[in-house]
């Protein structure tokens, strides 16, 4: 084989290679255009289906409401139909044992926990669940400190870290976290005919930032927001602004609670008593479709 057939012949390869290289980049590409595409069609689809009716009770709040015992954080038991589950767990075990029993409610048949943030008024109760309710899946943001995992662990729960919006039963989705800081998750629960029921710890990313986010990854309109609103010491213009929002949102019911304040409370009371709701520890709201 002379020189001229040797150079052609390793001419026609390289083009062979870098053909066939050029090739693959261009259906990988088009495979990964195709995996983004479906990516982001499931981000924004919504299948959180619905639920007929809801009941909700305040169990610790710092809003007072004798003979119950009231203390500086927030818990809140919820059923719906044969699922029942709570929302952050106060920050004594006692004070939710004690609440607990007086409402009649038994968090021995706990389905699940979630909750909102690491701080500790929100999980200390969780010592009393331990003694009655092992095993369970706390749902927890997921860039939580390790050190809530661990503790978790070691009182017999099943820590479940949540980064995205995920529904955990038909109905009921967890709000993926969003930055405070902490980093704070929330609770949405749909409710047939009415729309969604928008739980919150503390809200320190902003209650409007998390029921903005609930609706966009849902797809439904927002009903009811009830949890801590974290304005105590807020001044009226930031609250006007939060208000507006939320009322610009569509939200028709407003339950500030624990953290909120006592000005959002009077605000809301003076200028939309038909949406302000007058929360505080023992309030049951019970919801249907009808």
């Amino acid at each position: 084989m002379n020189y001229s057939v040797e150079l052609a012949i390793a001419i026609l390869t390289i083009l062979a290679i870098i053909i066939t290289m050029a090739i693959y980049t261009w259906s990988t590409s088009k495979i990964g255009e195709k995996m983004n595409s479906n990516q982001e069609i499931s981000k924004n689809i919504s299948n959180i289906g619905s639920i007929r009716e809801l009941e909700i009770t305040v169990l610790v709040d710092n809003n007072p409401n004798p003979p119950l015992k009231d203390a500086w954080g927030l818990s809140i038991y919820i059923k719906v139909g044969n699922v029942s589950f709570l929302f952050d767990a106060g920050p004594d075990p006692d004070v939710l044992r004690r609440n607990s029993a007086k409402l009649n409610i038994n968090l021995k048949n706990l389905n699940f926990i979630v909750i909102s943030h690491e701080h500790r008024d929100h999980i200390e109760g969780l010592k009393y669940v331990a003694e009655i309710s092992r095993n369970l899946k706390v749902y927890i943001p997921k860039h939580s400190e390790r050190s809530l995992e661990r503790w978790m662990e070691t009182l017999g729960f099943k820590p479940v870290r949540i980064g995205e919006t995920t529904i955990i039963e038909k109905g009921i989705a967890i709000i993926g976290e969003l930055y405070g800081p902490p980093y704070e998750e929330a609770l949405a629960i749909n409710v047939e005919n009415k729309g969604l029921i928008i739980i919150v710890g503390c809200s320190h990313p902003g209650v409007d930032k998390i029921v903005k986010k609930a609706v966009k990854e849902l797809k439904e309109k927002p009903y009811l927001v009830i949890g801590g609103f974290h304005l105590a010491g807020a001044g009226m213009n930031k609250i006007e602004r939060i208000i507006e929002n939320l009322n610009e949102m569509g939200v028709k019911k407003i339950y500030p609670i624990h953290c909120s304040g006592e000005s959002i409370r009077k605000y809301l009371e003076n200028n939309y008593p038909k949406k302000y709701g007058d929360g505080r520890v023992g309030l049951r709201i019970k919801l249907c479709s009808q």
